[in-house]
This record gives C-alpha cells, structure tokens and sequence, in this order.
C-alpha cells in the first residue's frame, strides 16, 4: 500500500513542478489580483502604491512582481547559485550538490511533498518525502521517505509504468525548519533496501531558493548541444556560458525537457538564445512541455520532427490560474514581450493566450501537427 501512495503523488508532483510560474511566492486571492484603482494617471496611480498598466492602476500586482531586467539578470543569476552552495545532501557520509528541491503543500490529500534530485556515481537519484500536512505545520515533523534510481522528472509515459523497479530503498525521516526567512530545512532519515536490505543513513539541508534552480544538462556533439531536465536558474548560466565558449554550436536539440521552475529566468534564457542566434530542433522522440516549448520557440529556426511531443498549459500558483486573468492584466505582459520577441507581432501574443487556453496548469495538451502548423511554432516541419 505504501507504493500506491507514492505513485499516486509521484504523478501529482510531475504535474506540479511544470505548472510552477511567477505566481509561484504569491498567496493573493483571484479577487485581490484583479483589484484595481480609480486613478487615470501613472503619476496618481504610484502615489496610491499601484502598478500602471495598459490604462489601468493595479492595486496589489507589484507585491508580486518577480519580473526581472536585462540590466540585472545576471547578478540575479549570479547571486541564486552562490547561495545554492551552502545547500547539500549526504548519503552514508557521501556529499552531494542537490540538483533540485522543491517542496509543495497538496491541499486535496492534506499532505507536503518534498523532492530532492541529486547525481551521485551511477546518476541521477530522486528522493521523495511525504508527510501528513497537520503535522507539516510543526517546527519538526516525521515523513515517509523513499529513494528512486531515476530522474522522476524526466519519465516519458512509457517510463512511468515502470516506476516500481526504480525504487532502491524506502524509509522514515525527520524534517527540521530551521531559523530566518529563506524557509531552509534540515532533514535527516533512515532508509532500507529493497533488495538486500541495506542501511542507508541520509541528511538533507536545503532551502525554498533552491526550487528554481533547475537540473538541465548540456552535452555538446559538433555543431549540436543536447539540452535535458527542467529549466531554472542554473540553465541561464549554462547557455552564457556555451555561447561565450563554444562559438562553434549552432543548434540546440531539445529532447526531454519538461518545463521550467523559474520564468523569470528562463523568458532571459531564451533572450540570449535568440540574441545569439542559434537555432532550435526537437526529434521524433523528444518531448518538450511549458516551459521548454517556450525556450524551443527562442530559436532563429525552428525544426521539428514529426511525432516529436510539444506539450502547452497555462502557468498558475498560488491558488491562482494564467486564464482566471483579463488579457489587459499586467501578470501577462512578460510573457507577451517574450513570445512577441519569438513569433512576431502578428502571433506572438495569440498564441501566448492559446497556451492558456489549451490546458489548466496542473494538465497538459499535447499539440497535434495541425496545431504547430497553424501557430507558425516551427521554421522547418519535417515529416518522416
């Protein structure tokens, strides 16, 4: 029965990492974000605390406005992975740099889910915690734990069926909350195998910031870089730094990413993708969902293969959905710029508004060939 459990939840916290947005730290209400001013200037309407906007003054949008400008993009950047470094995991005495965190409170079940990704010598390792959200609420609490020799975040529907022989040990562990305001955790647990039976002894220290930092890899082939793993932070510095270093490649091949933890950046990761001029390819077998159709969409040309998976939804958190809002409300406008940058004036911003309507934030559409031939997504369709 413990199993069911978590791969019910593994299919819940799938959904959850890719639907994660700008919204993500806000805890407004629909009524509360769509509140406005009766100001008819940007001059009244700052003196009022609003945020001016296509004629209108919003009254609570600039408390949650994670947009961030070119001009301080890289030391935003800068400074979110050098704070990542006091973060770690340890298993059997064995240090590791966590390549991804997140943490999620899924009302429905009345439960936290903690997620930790972490690289050790035979690759990618899931960590996954579970705990009934009554005693979440503690400064200390005890959560189920159990160990993946997987990626869970780049499973393909195939690999998904085979999740139980994935498992390599499961457990108990306690969750400390420690002091200040970067909502950092201490954790430490016990795990057993499941096939010998082996001890294993794990601590975990991390913190919120680390949920946007991402996992993607790049694996330079000639020409080609292959791109793998949910976009974040550390996906910014890894594209500056491959434009600056390796003039030589031209494409980027996107194969199984599955969204972004931070759009903020990402919105700038595609900027200077599209700035250096690359060029963007997805194959037969790869998929690509919110965030990495975004960024494939950055490319100079686009190529897409014929039974490639381009998946679209509408971002949303905080108890809040894209398409809840009016097209004229500010929250739209980084995505716009973005997509205006990309496709063009005459596309851009449409379909931006088709990605809201295609899918709620916790589901996705996949797009058929029809679809990507109709928004112009790709430069080069190419049809085996």
């Amino acid at each position: 029965m413990i199993f069911k459990t978590y791969t019910k939840q593994v299919s819940i916290v799938l959904f959850l990492l890719i639907a994660i947005s700008s919204f993500q730290s806000s805890a407004q209400s629909l009524k509360q974000v769509l509140k406005t001013y009766k100001k008819d200037s940007k001059i009244d309407c700052e003196k009022k605390g609003g945020y001016w906007y296509l004629g209108k003054c919003w009254a609570h949008f600039s408390e949650f406005d994670d947009g961030i400008s070119i001009d301080n993009i890289d030391a935003e950047v800068e400074k979110q992975l050098e704070m990542a470094k006091k973060y770690g995991i340890s298993v059997n005495d064995t240090n590791y740099e966590i390549d991804f965190f997140f943490t999620e409170i899924n009302e429905d079940d009345g439960e936290i889910v903690i997620i930790t990704l972490y690289k050790d010598d035979e690759g990618v390792k899931t960590l996954l915690q579970i705990a009934p959200l009554k005693k979440a609420k503690k400064k200390s609490f005890d959560a189920e734990a159990i160990l993946f020799n997987a990626n869970l975040l780049e499973l393909t529907d195939e690999d998904q069926a085979n999740i139980p022989s994935m498992i390599i040990a499961q457990g108990t562990s306690q969750v400390n909350r420690q002091k200040g305001d970067d909502g950092d955790l201490s954790i430490n647990g016990d795990l057993k195998g499941i096939k010998e039976g082996k001890e294993i002894r794990f601590t975990v220290n991390a913190g919120e910031m680390l949920s946007g930092i991402g996992d993607t890899t790049l694996e330079i082939k000639g020409t080609q870089v292959f791109l793998n793993g949910t976009l974040g932070t550390k996906s910014y510095k890894q594209f500056k730094d491959l434009i600056t270093e390796h003039p030589e490649v031209k494409t980027i091949v996107l194969q199984n990413v599955p969204g972004s933890v931070n759009d903020a950046v990402n919105m700038h990761t595609g900027r200077i993708i599209r700035e250096a001029g690359l060029k963007t390819k997805v194959l037969v077998d790869s998929q690509i969902s919110s965030g990495g159709v975004d960024l494939f969409c950055a490319g100079k040309e686009r190529s897409i293969t014929q039974g490639a998976q381009l998946g679209i939804h509408s971002w949303g958190g905080g108890g809040l959905s894209a398409d809840d809002l009016p097209k004229d409300h500010p929250a739209h406008q980084y995505q716009i710029a973005y997509f205006t940058m990309c496709l063009g004036k005459e596309i851009g911003s449409d379909f931006y508004f088709r990605t809201l309507e295609a899918a709620p934030a916790g589901d996705m559409h996949w797009m058929d060939w029809e679809e990507i031939k109709k928004w112009n997504v790709a430069t080069e369709l190419i049809i085996n």
